[in-house]
């Protein structure tokens, strides 16, 4: 469904009308992203060269992204009330030191961080995380537009549309929703300014790595061990809007 979506926001993007008015929009702000719970998996496991099933997960109560300043352009065109444009910003989803609880399906006892952390099945055990930095990623809209068509003072708009995380090869990103609204201040010409607040929700996930040891003989390493957790940030912007 998003895929259909956004094919539909980008033909009607590039098919804009003759009398379309075309503009482009700089902006920064701040990005404060919602704490959110995060899963820990791994699918397989080699044990003496034999792959075998694993099925190990870790579900952490709430993790506690950073917040940051993103900086983003927009370019589209308004026809009227109504318009479409292409979004990008930038997005840190940096973790912060802090303490979180977590539970998993098997037994865990690995060196997590530097310290050890055992946890039972079933049981909720806490786990001190230190300051993880995420490589510096993107988010990608396209977006459906409307405003109140104004002569002068403030004028008001609204946009919402499917959003898309944009990453390195350490993240893996996936389709999601970027909506919000603000308020536009005419100035001379064709210049004006504005401010916005924007919600952003994608998916994403990265591999934090492998398990590996020997006991007895027998050694042993994980498959890739994923971290999966869903990304909501608010942010509040500003920036200039030119008219061209």
């Amino acid at each position: 469904m998003m895929h259909r979506i956004a094919l539909g926001a980008a033909a009607l993007l590039f098919t804009a009308p003759a009398e379309a008015q075309m503009f482009v929009d700089l902006f920064a702000g701040r990005s404060l992203p919602d704490a959110q719970p995060a899963t820990i998996t791994a699918n397989e496991a080699r044990v003496n060269d034999t792959v075998v099933p694993a099925q190990l997960r870790v579900d952490v109560r709430r993790l506690n992204p950073s917040n940051s300043t993103i900086f983003g352009a927009r370019v589209g065109f308004w026809s009227g009330a109504v318009g479409v444009a292409v979004d990008a910003s930038t997005l840190d989803p940096d973790i912060r030191r802090q303490t979180v609880r977590a539970t998993a399906n098997l037994r865990f006892d690995e060196t997590v961080f530097g310290e050890r952390v055992v946890i039972d099945p079933g049981r909720d055990v806490t786990v001190d995380v230190p300051h993880l930095g995420v490589p510096t990623t993107a988010t990608f809209a396209l977006l459906a537009m409307a405003r109140l068509p104004r002569d002068r003072g403030v004028q008001p708009y609204a946009f919402a549309g499917p959003s898309y995380l944009i990453t390195d090869s350490d993240l893996s990103g996936d389709w999601g929703l970027r909506a919000g609204g603000g308020l536009r201040l005419p100035l001379s010409g064709r210049f004006s300014l504005f401010g916005e607040y924007r919600y952003t929700q994608v998916d994403a996930s990265a591999v934090a790595g492998r398990i590996s040891g020997s006991v007895q003989g027998v050694t042993a390493d994980s498959g890739a061990i994923t971290v999966s957790t869903r990304l909501r940030n608010h942010a509040g912007v500003g920036g200039l809007s030119i008219r061209l």
